[in-house]
C-alpha cells in the first residue's frame, strides 16, 4: 500500500484573484502589459489526514441453517424483507418430532412418580398391609413346621393296615383256592361261583387292601414336608425384610438410582424439545435479509445454510493502513467517507478499532482500522459500496499558505513573486511544507495579506524560473 499523507485546508479559504491585469517583469523592473493570475497569502489552520479505500460493511451478517434435517413446510420471507430480532423465518415439517416431545414427556411423567413414591414417608395403611404380610408368612411357617413334626405319625397310621389287609387277603386267596380245587375234583364240569362265601369273602379281601395301599400311598414323603418349612421360611424373611425396608426408607443406592433415571428421562425430553427449535430459523437480531436458499418441499441438513441475515442499521468500513502511518491514528478520529459509486457524497465516520497486529501482503505491511459510519439516514449507501477514506489524523495551527501553482524553482532554490505597489515584482525566497488541493505551507520573509502571482505556464516553462509543483 502506497503511503498517502495529505493535508487539508480547515480554516479560512486563501482569496485568489484571478484575471488581475500585471506587467512582467523586465530587465529594467518594468514589466509588458499581459493578464495574470494572483492570490493573498493569507494565515490558517491545516489538518492533515491519511487516505485509503475499503468497502462497505453490515455490523453483522449471519448465515442461518436449521439445526436439524427435515422437508421445510414454509418460507415467510423474501429477499430484501425487514425482520425484527425473535421473528420466525422458515420451519421444518415438525410432525415426528412433536411426536417424539410427547413419548417423552410420558417417560418422564412415569419416572418422577417413581422417583417421589420411592423418597415419600411410608403411609399407615401401607405399613398396616406390610405387617400383615408377615404375619401370614409366620403363620403359615408355623403350619409348615407343625405338618412336619407330624410326618413320621403320620405314615404310621395311615400305612398300619397294609400288613395286616394283606394277609387277609392271602387267606382269603388260599381259602378260594382250595374251594376251587375241591370242585374241581368232586366234578371235572365244576364253575366256581364268585357269590360264593369263599368268593365274596376273597373280594372283601382285596378291597380292603386297596385301600389301606392307597391311604398309605397318599402319604406326603418327609422331603415334600421339609420343601414346604423351605419355603414358608424365606417368605417369612421376604415379608420382614420389606417391613423394615418400608420402616427404614430406601438406600442412598437407591435414591441415586432413581435420580438417574429420572434425569436421564429429563435429558431425553429436552434433547426433543431442543431437536424441534432447530427445526425453526428465527431472526438473532433485527435485520434484513439478503439471500434465500431454501424453497417449500426441500429437503435439508443443518450443514445448508438456509437465509443469510444482515444488520444494515449501523454500517461500517475495514480500511488498511501503512506501518509508517499507523502511530497517527487513534481511535475516536473523525473520517470523510466518499462511495465511488455516489459522486459528490461525502459521509462522516469515526475510527473504532484498531487491530492490535498486522498482516502482510508482498512486503507491504499494514494494520485493520474500523472505521463506523454515521448519519446515513439520507444517504443512499448500499452494503459492497467501494469508497475512499480520508482519516484526520492531526493539524497545525497558524500556518501561513499560498497556492502550490505560485512557488517557483530555481535550481534548489524555492521562491515567490510578490507584486509591488508599482506594479513590479520582488522574488521572496521561501521553504515548502506540506502541500494539499494546490495550497503549499510556507515560510520566510513573506507576509500575510501580500499578493503573489501566479505565473503562466507554458510546455517548456518558460518565465524565471521552473515552477515548482509542490508534494506530499
Amino acid at each position: 500500500m502506497q503511503r498517502r499523507i495529505i493535508w487539508i485546508v480547515a480554516v479560512g479559504i486563501l482569496a485568489l484573484l484571478v484575471g488581475l491585469p500585471l506587467l512582467s517583469q523586465t530587465s529594467g523592473g518594468r514589466v509588458d502589459a499581459q493578464a495574470q493570475q494572483t492570490a493573498v497569502v493569507e494565515r490558517t489552520s491545516l489538518g492533515t489526514r491519511i487516505e485509503t479505500t475499503g468497502t462497505i460493511a453490515a455490523a453483522q451478517t449471519v448465515q442461518l441453517s436449521f439445526g436439524t434435517s427435515g422437508f421445510v413446510s414454509e418460507v415467510l420471507v423474501d429477499v430484501g424483507a425487514e425482520v425484527n430480532a425473535g421473528a420466525v423465518l422458515a420451519r421444518l415439517d415438525t410432525t415426528e418430532l412433536e411426536n417424539t416431545i410427547a413419548r417423552q414427556e410420558q417417560a418422564l411423567i412415569v419416572q418422577q412418580t417413581s422417583y417421589d413414591a420411592l423418597v415419600a414417608d411410608p403411609t399407615a395403611s401401607s405399613i398396616a398391609q406390610a405387617q400383615a404380610n408377615l404375619a401370614s408368612a409366620q403363620s403359615q411357617l408355623e403350619q409348615a413346621q407343625i405338618n412336619q413334626a407330624t410326618a413320621s405319625n403320620n405314615v404310621t397310621i395311615n400305612c398300619a393296615n397294609v400288613e395286616s389287609s394283606l394277609l387277609d387277603l392271602e387267606r382269603a386267596q388260599n381259602a378260594y383256592d382250595d374251594y376251587v380245587h375241591d370242585g374241581y375234583e368232586m366234578d371235572a364240569t365244576f364253575i366256581p361261583d364268585p357269590q360264593s362265601e369263599v368268593g365274596e369273602r376273597l373280594a372283601n379281601a382285596e378291597s380292603a387292601y386297596n385301600v389301606a395301599l392307597a391311604q398309605c400311598n397318599e402319604t406326603t414323603p418327609a422331603a415334600q414336608y421339609d420343601a414346604a418349612v423351605n419355603a414358608a421360611q424365606a417368605s417369612v424373611e421376604q415379608s420382614q425384610a420389606a417391613l423394615d425396608e418400608l420402616l427404614s426408607g430406601p438406600t442412598e443406592a437407591e435414591i441415586a438410582s432413581a435420580q438417574a433415571q429420572l434425569e436421564q428421562a429429563r435429558l431425553n425430553l429436552e434433547n426433543a424439545q431442543a431437536a424441534l427449535a432447530d427445526a425453526v430459523i428465527s431472526a438473532p437480531f433485527t435485520g434484513v435479509i439478503s439471500e434465500v436458499n431454501i424453497s417449500l418441499g426441500q429437503m435439508v441438513n443443518s450443514a445448508a445454510s438456509a437465509l443469510t441475515l444482515v444488520d444494515n442499521s449501523r454500517l461500517h468500513i475495514d480500511v488498511s493502513v501503512d506501518e509508517l502511518d499507523i502511530a497517527q491514528v487513534e481511535v475516536g478520529q473523525t473520517a470523510i467517507i466518499r462511495p465511488e459509486a455516489l459522486d459528490g457524497v461525502a459521509i462522516e465516520g469515526v475510527v473504532t478499532r484498531i487491530a492490535p497486529t498486522s498482516s502482510s501482503s508482498d512486503g507491504i505491511v499494514t494494520y485493520e482500522v474500523r472505521v463506523d459510519i454515521s448519519n446515513i439516514e439520507d444517504v443512499p449507501v448500499r452494503i459492497g459500496m467501494t469508497t475512499d477514506v480520508e482519516i484526520q489524523v492531526g493539524e497545525i495551527s497558524d500556518a501561513l499558505v499560498v497556492p502550490t501553482e505560485a512557488i517557483q524553482r530555481e535550481g534548489q532554490t524555492e521562491f515567490v513573486e510578490v507584486q509591488n505597489p508599482d506594479n513590479t515584482t520582488t522574488r521572496v525566497t521561501v521553504t515548502t511544507g506540506a502541500t494539499i488541493d494546490g495550497m503549499t505551507v510556507v515560510e520566510g520573509d513573506l507576509l500575510e495579506g501580500v499578493v503573489v502571482i501566479i505565473p503562466v505556464r507554458d510546455a517548456i516553462g518558460a518565465g524565471n524560473g521552473l515552477p515548482f509543483g509542490g508534494g506530499n
